[in-house]
């Protein structure tokens, strides 16, 4: 009677070795900042209070017998908790290099699967989202302008004017920022200047100058729209419960089965100040 038992890697051995195929966007927001949560299905309620009025300091003099006091308004936000899994299963006949393989392919879908919950909140608009996300956001302090068409006779030219204005809103607060573009600006992003073999990102990079960074979000996690995001590292939170990762495998000798399970959570965004998220929207002019 044979004796050879199907021997597994441990789950920390087959993530360590798992390099992303999908370069997700979330990442760039998992900072001192970010909070995670527990893992367990429900939702977070929490308090946030913002000073309201006139808060500058008043001079004082001999006469004043009264310190001006700093108002405040209570609002409550809530992170909605909840997690998605999948189970993989193939006979253990079957040869065990493949599970190693599906565990590869299932991990790069749960990234963009991740980016898409941390963009969208499971929602098509700000009134739909579960959660605040990086594109839909209820968040009062989430900042979205109005679209702009960028003219076709004066396409980069404009596309580089505009990007700027966005820049200077997101500049009024400190912080590391980094402007985040999707849809059909990209290509924008990509091309020479006119008579100029200046790159359009290179001169964006100069003009944004020092604290800013670039990024393109990927077309897989955010189709349908086009524009971009400037968001402030340093002045928004995300709140977070699991990232994609396998989460446990093993061998069911009874069932002559090998299986794995993956899992992944919810994401919100929190934007802590006024313009800590600037999103503009824009179409090409024909």
């Amino acid at each position: 009677m044979s004796t050879n038992k199907i021997q597994l890697r441990t789950v920390d051995e087959v993530m360590n070795d798992y390099t992303p195929v999908y370069r997700p966007i979330y990442p760039l927001f998992v900072n001192a900042k970010a909070q995670k949560h527990s893992s367990d299905a429900g939702q977070h309620n929490f308090k946030r209070l913002s000073a309201v009025g006139d808060i500058r300091t008043k001079v004082i003099t001999p006469k004043d017998t009264e310190i001006r006091q700093v108002s405040v308004m209570e609002g409550k936000k809530t992170f909605k908790k909840y997690f998605e899994a999948i189970q993989f299963v193939q006979s253990s006949l079957q040869a065990i290099e493949s599970v190693e393989q599906i565990t590869m392919q299932v991990l790069d879908e749960n990234q963009i699967r991740q980016d898409e919950l941390f963009l969208l909140g499971e929602g098509s608009s700000a009134s739909t989202m579960l959660n605040n996300g990086l594109f839909w956001s209820d968040d009062p302090f989430y900042s979205l302008q109005n679209s702009y068409e960028i003219p076709l006779a004066t396409q980069l030219k404009s596309f580089h004017t505009k990007v700027m204005e966005t820049a200077s809103l997101a500049d009024q607060i400190a912080g590391q920022k980094v402007m985040l573009f999707y849809g059909n600006v990209k290509p924008l992003l990509r091309s020479l200047h006119v008579n100029s073999d200046a790159s359009v990102r290179q001169t964006l990079i100069d003009a944004l100058g020092a604290g800013w960074s670039i990024a393109e979000i990927p077309d897989s996690a955010l189709t349908g729209v086009n524009g971009w995001i400037a968001a402030n590292l340093d002045q928004t939170k995300m709140h977070y419960t699991e990232f994609p990762h396998l989460m446990d495998q093993g061998v069911d000798g009874k069932n002559m089965e090998v299986w794995a399970n993956y899992l992944l959570g919810s994401t919100m965004l929190e934007v802590l100040a006024q313009y800590g998220v600037v999103r503009q929207p824009t179409t090409l002019g024909v």
